[in-house]
């Protein structure tokens, strides 16, 4: 690889090519091929290694995986902070070649169009859209990233006979977590439209804003504890139609014209997209993805950040759409067969274009069903055990989960409004830390078992030895 860009000569575009071989007699090359390419890389990698080894390791408590790999997530964290700028900007700031925020396209004041080629290249999931320079959406996800591995580091630290390596490398969990602190503050004051009442996909290198009403951007915001209060509640008050936006294309109930999710964006774009992409004019509003269609599997950021900001009724109101859409699919024989022409919406995947992402490639789908067990059951996997905070639907009398496959366990547990129930079908080779809300106070056994009584510990959680078929009651006096 030569990064051409880089040579004082450099302006922009190749027009010739001369190889000089400086061979003493005459003779014969071969060229086979010639590759150029620009730079693809993401922004938002390093922060995904990160959190996608520790949720392995919360899931599996697999050391010797973590043994192998938290140099490599220490790296990865230390890489973002010097690349991006991170600590000395608060926020990852993208400069790349091609990467800096501006579009692809440059529109004339009489719509004449010129193609700005190797400028917009996209650096996340959304590949069509030039984030960069100033980047929300890379420091929404480093912002996550760098809390996830504070918490690696504290649980490193506090169970030191896992054996974990130490060395420069490490980070003292507290700075991470201030520093944490730093990028949410600095990322609400950067990327907020206070016009609009919501965050912008970035600042590009000329210092413009790009506002399209992303969806995806904010809720997502808001499920990683990103967003302020105050900017949860007005991103809410938006999406759900509360209040309607100057200019959206898409306002109050047309947000959600596609019933399983809100659309990704709520502004028509025909100008801010990566070089190649050069007539999005040509597809109507709701045709892309990224133009105003929905992709099914974010729809579990949407329930995530109603249960965080507006309560688990109005989530659970959300989430019954969700499921009457579903059985008409189902009933219809398949997404495939659903959106068969004969109603609104075409589906992306396969290699078609189209607005709606939900098969095929659209892996994340599975995303959706999760809210059963991370959002209303409030399960939070850890090192050493794991964390419950149930919120309940005022119609749901109990909610029950099993075959939950933690660590060395098969779970299956019960939440109702004044206690929870744990029962394993394996026994457990060493205690498990269980993390409750102060109002879980007494724990026994409700099944005849060999399992040790339950220990209250300090800090209010309760250590735990789970033999095979004993359930485990924790009892809240207060109830919900």
């Amino acid at each position: 690889m030569i990064p051409l860009y880089r040579h004082p000569l450099w302006q922009g575009e190749i027009d010739q090519l001369r190889i000089g071989l400086r061979n003493s007699q005459p003779g014969q090359v071969v060229i086979q091929a010639l590759f150029s390419q620009y730079d693809t890389r993401h922004n938002i990698n390093a922060q995904n290694f990160i959190r996608g080894c520790a949720k392995y390791f919360f899931w599996t408590k697999d050391l010797a995986f973590l043994r192998a790999n938290i140099q490599r997530m220490r790296t990865a964290l230390r890489f973002l902070m010097h690349e991006h700028q991170t600590l000395a900007r608060n926020v990852v700031f993208t400069d790349w070649v091609g990467h800096d925020g501006r579009s692809g396209l440059r529109i004339g004041p009489e719509g004449k169009k010129e193609v700005l080629t190797g400028q917009g290249i996209g650096n996340n999931y959304w590949d069509l859209l030039p984030f960069g320079w100033f980047d929300c959406y890379a420091t929404i996800q480093y912002y996550d990233a760098v809390r996830t591995l504070a918490e690696i580091e504290r649980e490193i630290k506090n169970h030191p006979e896992w054996n974990i390596p130490d060395g420069f490398l490490a980070f003292n969990p507290e700075e991470l977590e201030r520093h944490a602190e730093e990028v949410k503050r600095t990322g609400n004051q950067l990327f907020w439209n206070p016009t609009t009442g919501r965050f912008v996909a970035c600042l590009d290198r000329d210092g413009q804003s790009h506002d399209y009403g992303y969806t995806f951007l904010n809720l997502e915001a808001i499920h990683y504890g990103f967003a302020s209060e105050e900017h949860a509640k007005a991103i809410m008050q938006w999406i759900t139609g509360e209040r309607t936006v100057d200019g959206d294309t898409s306002q109050g109930a047309d947000i959600y014209h596609w019933r399983f999710a809100p659309r990704a964006s709520t502004r028509r774009n025909v100008e801010w997209y990566f070089w190649a992409w050069q007539s999005p004019e040509s597809i109507p509003w709701g045709g892309q993805v990224q133009d105003g269609g929905a992709v099914l599997g974010f729809s579990y950021h949407d329930l995530s950040a109603r249960l965080k900001t507006l309560g688990p009724d109005n989530a659970w109101e959300r989430l019954q759409e969700i499921l009457r859409w579903f059985a008409e699919v189902q009933a219809a024989g398949g997404y495939r067969k659903y959106y068969d022409g004969s109603r609104d919406g075409s589906l992306q995947g396969g290699g078609t274009p189209g607005g709606l992402g939900m098969d095929h490639e659209f892996f994340e789908s599975v995303l959706v069903p999760q809210i059963m067990l991370y959002g209303f059951l409030g399960f939070a996997p850890k090192g050493d055990g794991f964390g419950l905070d149930p919120q309940l639907p005022a119609n749901w009398p109990e909610l029950s989960i099993d075959r939950i496959a933690f660590q060395d366990l098969v779970l299956q547990i019960r939440a109702t409004r004044s206690f929870v129930e744990m029962t394993s079908s394996q026994s457990d080779q060493e205690p498990v830390v269980l993390r409750l809300p102060e109002r879980y106070t007494t724990a026994k056994w409700i099944t005849e078992c060999q399992g040790p009584r339950p220990e209250r510990e300090e800090n209010g959680a309760w250590r735990v030895m789970f033999p095979s078929g004993g359930t485990l009651r924790i009892e809240s006096p207060k109830q919900d």
